[in-house]
């Protein structure tokens, strides 16, 4: 990926390498599914870590007041991630290769090498700023990151998603950078 860059026009654009743009497809869509099938109203899968993650307790000292807040603001913080992520998702395009081997059995999928060019507005910024935070709130639980933001997992795949974890990281690193200019 290059770097992302405020251009004259006031909008903010990047260049991705497309296997780039297909991996964070597929985290993104990953992540719609997931935020997708959360009840809100459904206090224990509230309560699975990667949920509380990504809606924290307003009063993490009063358990009763955290609980009548979410259930108040629950619906709504759920429906600004999707809303998100979808923003992310329709910026990044279709995905014109994913059929384009589907009648040559074990043929590589086809992709075009050219960079894929990425042009955001003010507002889809926001949204990739958001979606990008979540995606890593997510691969965080997974990966168990301590405090000192160590991961506790190792094993064979957690180092792939390690890998995505700090990739996501640079994406939005270089996205704050380009609209702080």
């Amino acid at each position: 990926m290059m770097e992302f860059r405020r251009e004259d026009s006031g909008t903010v654009s990047a260049m991705f390498e497309p296997i780039e743009v297909d991996l964070l497809r597929n985290v993104t869509s990953q992540l719609l599914q997931m935020l997708g099938s959360v009840d809100a109203d459904d206090a224990a899968m509230l309560a699975q870590p990667v949920i509380r993650r990504l809606l924290p307790d307003a009063y993490p000292n009063d358990p009763q007041a955290a609980d009548e807040f979410r259930r108040f603001t629950a619906d709504g913080l759920l429906e600004g991630k999707l809303a998100n992520a979808t923003t992310v998702l329709s910026a990044l395009g279709d995905d014109e290769g994913a059929d384009a081997t589907a009648d040559y059995p074990g043929a590589a999928p086809a992709h075009d090498p050219l960079p894929v060019p990425i042009v955001l507005t003010e507002q889809q910024v926001q949204s990739w700023l958001r979606t990008l935070t979540d995606l890593r709130l997510v691969l965080a639980d997974r990966l168990q990151i301590d405090p000192h933001g160590m991961p506790q997992l190792d094993d064979e795949q957690s180092h792939v998603v390690n890998d995505i974890y700090n990739w996501l990281g640079m994406v939005q690193e270089s996205l704050v950078y380009a609209i702080d200019m």
